[in-house]
């Protein structure tokens, strides 16, 4: 048996574990957001990012704040692969991997110029090209450069602070477009990054949220206006579900907040402005997870349910603080939690089923007052249409005897008989007098024959399922819409055409019987959105 000698050191290729730790799937608003969290766990008050590009297509980007800053020991150590352990455990910085995983998952070069409690200010550097070049892990200490200086200095004068720079940026944008192209990606790039930042640090931004310290983030000398998703501000929001659980850890305990928001429909809105800011989308919907007041995760269920269109108005707000970190399994890039089964379940099952049927409630609504105020254009194609062809096609004579009364007389090749069972109809616009859309028919049917202006027409029940999910989506496609209708229009004319007193019931029954049908074929398939 093989007997113990001594440890061999086995230290990994500097390359080779840089190049690697580029993949590690950062997206760049995240990237950058690591980067914040540095700052904001330094307790700045003012964060400037500035990206930019020069004519030759490179692009920098600087990120400069007043914190606490760092000396060269210190420095040395925010640099280092897995650095020391942060003392303070609710910090945003978690891993001791993200302002290099995060930063080299952009650029080949990463500078960091720092003055701390010594007011010395240093620079480093890792240079992927120079560690390959040299075989070492090697950082480099080098004078920073006058810009550099600069731009950290504007912001915190003869104070601390520290300046990340980005240098050698390849994963951002190909550097082959024109400077036209380039300006346009970046102008994207910020927005997207813009808003990312406002969604993130909404804690930190909103100065009346007493949750979090007041933090000042500048994007390109523009300021950073936080975004709120729950839209508290707004008069038709309602809290629908507020929960405060003691989780165990071990032998201690900590608080997980859970509060359910309803929030509007777009025409709740106090201004269509607001409507559009609040980005009521089905990708928007879902848990927005806070840790240490910072999101972490946002816009799904955490596969308790998928995303559909009537939860679309549901955001559910769940607040931890570090001591949950093993609870919720927080990964390196902070974007991404699972809960444990005790938590998913009872989440799942006993929070979320009341705060759902609300939304589910404030949504159907919001589809039905759509559908309804949208009706009145919807049919004029078809009502033309078979107002063109009617005369051609009705083999069947309908007299009103008596309005108050309902009392009609059908002649058709059966005879002649009076009947109540035919709807009679005057509406506003005399052109719609072929196809009649009403809010719903009291025997739940799809359509029934009326007489409409005086003339053979079809009345359509906008509450049933098969118009809500077939005919809204379309209501724009006049072709499809006139097909739709002329048929409906056509089985009604036929019903008029051979029924008699004793075949009227089974005429009913057929209508009643293909309404149910369609009611059950159409069960599955999507909503109609909020905003089709």
């Amino acid at each position: 048996m093989a007997t113990y000698q001594t440890d061999i050191e086995l230290p990994p290729d500097p390359s080779r574990v840089m190049e690697g730790l580029r993949d590690t799937g950062y997206e760049f608003n995240t990237a950058v957001a690591d980067i914040i969290d540095n700052s904001i766990a330094a307790n700045a008050k003012h964060i400037h990012i500035n990206i930019s590009c020069t004519p030759t297509n490179e692009i920098y980007m600087y990120l400069a704040d007043d914190g606490c800053g760092m000396t060269f020991d210190e420095l040395k150590n925010a640099m280092t692969y897995g650095s020391k352990v942060r003392q303070d455990p609710s910090s945003l910085g978690k891993f001791g991997l993200g302002l290099k995983t995060a930063s080299t998952a952009f650029c080949r070069c990463l500078s960091v110029i720092s003055r701390g409690s010594n007011f010395e200010t240093n620079k480093v550097q890792w240079d992927i090209d120079y560690v390959i070049k040299t075989g070492g892990w090697n950082l480099r200490h080098l004078e920073p450069t006058d810009d550099e200086l600069e731009y950290l200095y504007d912001l915190i004068g003869e104070n601390t602070g520290t300046l990340v720079v980005w240098e050698k940026i390849d994963r951002l944008l190909k550097k082959s477009g024109t400077p036209a192209m380039m300006k346009k990606g970046l102008g994207s790039i910020e927005e997207d990054l813009r808003f990312h930042i406002s969604m993130v640090y909404q804690r930190f931004l909103d100065k009346n949220d007493t949750r979090a310290r007041d933090v000042e983030i500048v994007l390109n000398n523009v300021p950073v206006t936080y975004w709120d998703p729950f839209c508290v501000n707004e008069e038709n929001t309602e809290v629908v579900g507020d929960e405060k659980l003691m989780i165990e850890m071990g032998d201690k305990e900590a608080p997980l907040s859970i509060k359910a928001y309803l929030i509007p429909r777009r025409d709740e809105f106090s201004t269509s402005e607001a409507g559009t800011k609040a980005r009521v989308t089905n990708d928007m919907q879902g848990f927005y997870t806070y840790r240490e007041n910072r999101l972490i995760h946002y816009g799904d269920w955490m596969k308790m349910f998928i995303n559909e269109p009537h939860g679309s108005l549901l955001r559910v707000e769940l607040s931890f603080g570090h001591e949950l970190d093993d609870a919720f399994n927080v990964d390196i890039k902070k974007s991404r939690i699972l809960l444990n089964d005790e938590i998913f379940r009872y989440i799942k099952d006993q929070f979320l089923p009341s705060p759902r049927r609300a939304a589910n409630e404030r949504y159907r609504t919001g589809v039905r007052k759509n559908i309804e105020k949208s009706h009145e254009s919807t049919h004029d194609a078809s009502n033309r249409n078979i107002s063109s062809k009617a005369s051609s096609v009705e083999n069947s004579k309908l007299e009103v005897i008596n309005p108050e009364s309902g009392e009609v007389r059908v002649s058709n090749s059966n005879g002649s008989f009076v009947t109540n069972k035919i709807t009679i109809k005057n509406t506003e616009n005399k052109n719609a007098c072929r196809v009649n859309p009403v809010p719903s028919l009291d025997d739940g049917t799809l359509w029934r024959p009326a007489i409409i202006n005086g003339e053979h027409g079809v009345e359509i029940n906008m509450s049933h399922p098969f118009y809500q999910k077939i005919y809204y989506p379309i209501r724009k496609q006049n072709v499809l819409v006139t097909g739709i209708d002329s048929l409906l229009w056509a089985l009604a004319e036929a019903e008029s055409s051979v029924f008699n007193r004793d075949t009227l019931e089974l005429f009913e029954d057929l209508r009643v019987l293909t309404s149910r049908a369609l009611k059950k074929l159409v069960m599955d398939l999507p909503e109609p959105t909020d905003d089709e």
